[in-house]
């Protein structure tokens, strides 16, 4: 399809993409990404059961826990704020299989610790990369989307991410007690490097195409998907909405990652900072901790692993949902609403003292966390253009 005459080359590929309807290339890189998405919630969560393995294995105290959790959180706020940045040069999807690549040695790698030290040390390495790739990956995917239904969309590829944090557990259970710690690590970079090469198969974004000025290989990857959903639908599709041509004074200038705090994006940058740290430093407390604090009420180790499960499962219909509810009834008051629950719950959470009201508590502040997580992930991208999208997210998630 020719580029429309006086338009951005950025605006003609938005809104090129914009009009497409949902089709099978759309269900493909949903599933392809996301895939990416479960084995960053499962891995961001399978060490906190490591560890709590580990307290009796190699007599760690829960302070030296904690230690390790905080190095590995270290890690990915250096990829998480690095990853915006090689992003926004290098494109999505570099970074993308780079990070994932990465993060599966890494991760299979800290199997082979051998004390404290080198585990922490691994750990690090592993985050870093975990770090960088929820921060890009939905940026990355919320480019793909037709705006009308990227909350609900994004929602579905976050439940992914729940699913590997509801699966953590279980994937514990079964490994820990018959084959050790060390394979539960293992076992999760073969996983990852299938999903990195599933990854081979998605195309760049096209609107950091267009963005960067290499507008003739963004519209022969926005021709190829909409040939492709053209297929796919058996129909014709929509017209492009065409914009009137913008004047000289008001064409878009081009930003970098210091306009971020400028004055057009401060207050917008300062307020998401504020909640993904609101937000992100309860959901991994909660997420490390609930193990830890399972067993130091007294249960056995596989029964603690065994009511983590039911109590992260709370994660899933809140990542499958979140996106609808951020759609109805919009993002920043999904968020204010998550954040209020989950202050509710966690308290009950922290008072009870049955096993009911530990699940029970325990996962609705999985949900009231998980249903936060999505909101920010959605909204955040939103807010800032595409030269520095992803570096702003990035930033936010350090």
């Amino acid at each position: 399809m020719p580029s429309l005459r006086g338009q951005n080359p950025s605006d003609d590929i938005g809104a090129r993409l914009d009009r497409l309807p949902l089709s099978r290339f759309h269900f493909v890189l949903l599933v392809i990404a996301a895939t990416s998405l479960l084995f960053d919630g499962l891995d961001g969560v399978v060490m906190t059961f490591v560890l709590t393995n580990l307290r009796t294995v190699w007599q760690i105290d829960v302070a030296t826990i904690g230690v390790v959790s905080a190095i590995g959180f270290g890690g990915y706020l250096v990829g998480a704020a690095a990853s915006g940045f090689v992003a926004d040069r290098i494109g999505r999807k570099k970074t993308v299989l780079l990070t994932l690549v990465c993060y599966s040695l890494f991760s299979g790698a800290r199997g082979f610790a051998g004390g404290v030290g080198s585990l922490a040390a691994l750990h690090f390495l592993t985050f870093i990369f975990i770090g960088a790739e929820s921060a890009t990956v939905p940026p990355y995917l919320a480019e793909f989307w037709p705006a009308r239904m990227r909350g609900k969309m994004n929602g579905v590829a976050m439940s992914f991410f729940g699913i590997g944090i509801a699966l953590s557990p279980l994937w514990a259970l079964l490994i820990i007690p018959r084959l050790g710690w060390r394979w539960a690590l293992f076992l999760t970079a073969p996983f990852a490097l299938v999903a990195g090469l599933m990854r081979s198969r998605l195309p760049e974004s096209p609107r950091w195409l267009a963005r960067v000025g290499r507008t003739e290989e963004a519209d022969r990857v926005v021709a190829g998907i909409e040939a492709q959903v053209e297929r796919d639908t058996h129909r014709a599709l929509p017209a492009v909405m065409v914009r009137p041509p913008e004047s000289q004074a008001s064409a878009r200038v081009v930003l970098g990652p210091k306009d971020l705090l400028a004055s057009a994006y401060r207050s917008t940058t300062l307020m998401l900072w504020t909640a993904w740290f609101a937000e992100f430093g309860i959901f991994y407390l909660f997420q490390t901790f609930v193990p830890t604090i399972l067993a130091g009420e007294g249960y056995a180790i596989v029964k603690s692993f065994g009511y983590s499960v039911v109590i992260l499962g709370g994660t899933i219909p809140a990542y499958v949902l979140g996106g609808q509810i951020a759609e109805w009834i919009d993002r920043k008051f999904a968020i204010l609403l998550a954040f209020a629950a989950a202050a509710v719950f966690g308290t009950l959470f922290g008072v009870s003292t049955q096993p009911w009201a530990f699940m029970v508590f325990g996962g609705l502040t999985s949900f009231a966390l998980a249903l936060g997580s999505v909101a920010v992930y959605t909204y955040t991208p939103e807010l800032y253009p595409t030269e520095v999208r992803v570096t702003g997210t990035g930033i936010a998630s350090a």
